[in-house]
């Protein structure tokens, strides 16, 4: 099942999807808080953007691996990102997000929060959801043993 949420969304149709779902696929964001409502040993697999890499740690990937659940962290390449038809190959917001990052939030959040969107290459992405489907299988099996 997709869930496309909106500002409109009831909390409570998300609680039951995710309550009864398998694994969750989201781009870093606040509505990746939403892995509250998954059952432990489900799956929880976040895009992570081009600079976004220590909030999408601190802020998902930890506490989720605290719920219980098993968490899979994909980190997109630059020719995944918007911003690699907007930059030079060698320019350090595509090469060096910790450079940019250090000049403070405002940077962070215009470029890589508010001036990206994510284009992902499927077949690479493929290893990722192949590693929490036989998660997922090997979670069930054990527990109708």
């Amino acid at each position: 099942m997709v869930l496309k949420t909106d500002r409109t969304t009831e909390l409570a149709k998300i609680y039951r999807v995710l309550n009864s779902t398998d694994a969750m696929v989201g781009v870093h964001g606040a509505a990746m808080t939403h892995f509250l409502f998954m059952r432990p040993s489900s799956v929880l697999i976040q895009i992570i953007p081009l600079g976004t890499d220590w909030a999408a740690e601190t802020y998902y990937g930890e506490p989720s691996r605290k719920f219980g659940l098993k968490y899979i962290g994909y980190k997109i390449l630059p020719k995944e990102s918007s911003l690699y038809n907007k930059y030079n190959s060698d320019d350090p917001i595509l090469n060096d997000p910790d450079s940019i990052n250090a000049n403070g939030w405002q940077f962070t959040k215009k470029i890589y929060l508010d001036g990206q969107n994510v284009k992902l290459d499927l077949e690479r992405f493929r290893e990722q959801l192949f590693r929490a489907y036989v998660y997922t299988i090997s979670e069930r099996s054990r527990g109708l043993s």
